[in-house]
C-alpha cells in the first residue's frame, strides 16, 4: 500500500477520508484504483471515485441488517457480501445520510483495527 494525500474530487468523499483519518494510527494509501484506510496493518475503509460514483467498501457487523435492507431495495448502490464486507455506490450528488456513513466508518474500524488501536480511543 503506497501513502497518498491527493484530494477527492467530490466533497462528500472528502468527508469521508477526514472522519477516516480521525481514528488512532489510521494512515491513507491507495489499493488498485482507490484509497485504502489501515489502522494498525488493517484496512477497515476502501474508498474511490469512479465513472460519476463514489465507491465505499467496508466490513460491518452489527449494522448487516439495516445495509441487507437497503440492498434489497437497490442492489445497484449495495452489495452485502457474507462476511460482513460492503460495497456502496452512489452519485455523489445523492449519498446515504452522512451520519450513517460515519457510523459505518466506525463501525468497520471497530471490527477490524486491532484492540490496542482501539483502546487508544478511550485515552
Amino acid at each position: 500500500m503506497s501513502e497518498t494525500t491527493e484530494a477527492f474530487v467530490h466533497p462528500i468523499s472528502e468527508t469521508i477520508r477526514v472522519h477516516a483519518m480521525t481514528f488512532p494510527e489510521t494512515i491513507e494509501g491507495s489499493s488498485c484504483v482507490n484509497r485504502a484506510f489501515n489502522a494498525g496493518g488493517k484496512n477497515f475503509v476502501f474508498l474511490g471515485e469512479k465513472d460519476g460514483e463514489i465507491n465505499l467498501r467496508l466490513k460491518l457487523g452489527a449494522s448487516v441488517p439495516e445495509s441487507e435492507n437497503l440492498a434489497k431495495g437497490d442492489s445497484d448502490r449495495w452489495q452485502v457480501g457474507k462476511a460482513g464486507w460492503t460495497l456502496l455506490r452512489f452519485p455523489p450528488d445523492n449519498p446515504p445520510p452522512i451520519q450513517d456513513l460515519q457510523r459505518w466508518v466506525e463501525e468497520s474500524f471497530h471490527l477490524l483495527a486491532p484492540k490496542k488501536v482501539i483502546a487508544l480511543l478511550d485515552s
